[in-house]
């Protein structure tokens, strides 16, 4: 396994990778996400990789992209499609907190590269080089490995969000700087 990539800029990974990456990682318990949830985390990623701010943290080994993470500093004011309403929404007066930080869209891990630390590791570089006074991510409202990760890195609970693939409102976390 290669050492961990960060980048700011427009990203260079390409969406068939993500795609491929998050099927992978989303298949197994407790997730079974279909094909179709990792082709749209694709597609948003390719809509969003032109941008000037986006920051992505990558693995690869032999066979592939290993671990990805992304995101991208959030301004309410760049914000008007539907997704990013229904969030404003549905924290309320609490939304006025994700200002300002960077949005992490996606982290994942493939599972032949998992339980070695590489989420904890790609979370850490894609927030430390966002450079934001923190971050935000929306992650499942459930006990996953992911949620796991997050509350022992110190990510605390916001509130919901849109819903999430399982078509239950996602849990907002944020962290501080």
């Amino acid at each position: 396994m290669r050492a961990v990539v960060t980048r700011t800029g427009p990203g260079l990974v390409a969406p068939e990778d993500v795609a491929e990456l998050y099927a992978a990682a989303s298949a197994p318990p407790p997730l079974r996400e279909p094909p179709a949830v990792a082709a749209g985390f694709a597609d948003l990623y390719a809509w969003l990789r032109g941008r000037p701010d986006l920051v992505t943290a990558e693995t690869w080994d032999q066979a592939g992209l290993a671990g990805f993470a992304y995101g991208h500093p959030w301004w309410w004011a760049e914000q008007d499609d539907a997704w990013s309403l229904q969030l404003r929404e549905r924290l309320g007066t609490a939304a006025a907190r994700l200002d300002g930080r960077l949005a992490v869209y996606l982290l994942a891990v493939h599972p032949r590269a998992g339980r070695r630390g590489l989420g904890r590791r790609l979370l850490r570089e894609v927030v430390a080089a966002g450079g934001a006074s923190g971050a935000w991510l929306q992650t499942r409202d459930e006990d996953t490995p992911a949620a796991a990760l997050y509350r022992a890195e110190g990510w605390t609970p916001l509130g919901h969000g849109p819903d999430a693939p399982d078509g239950r409102p996602g849990l907002v976390l944020v962290r501080d700087a």
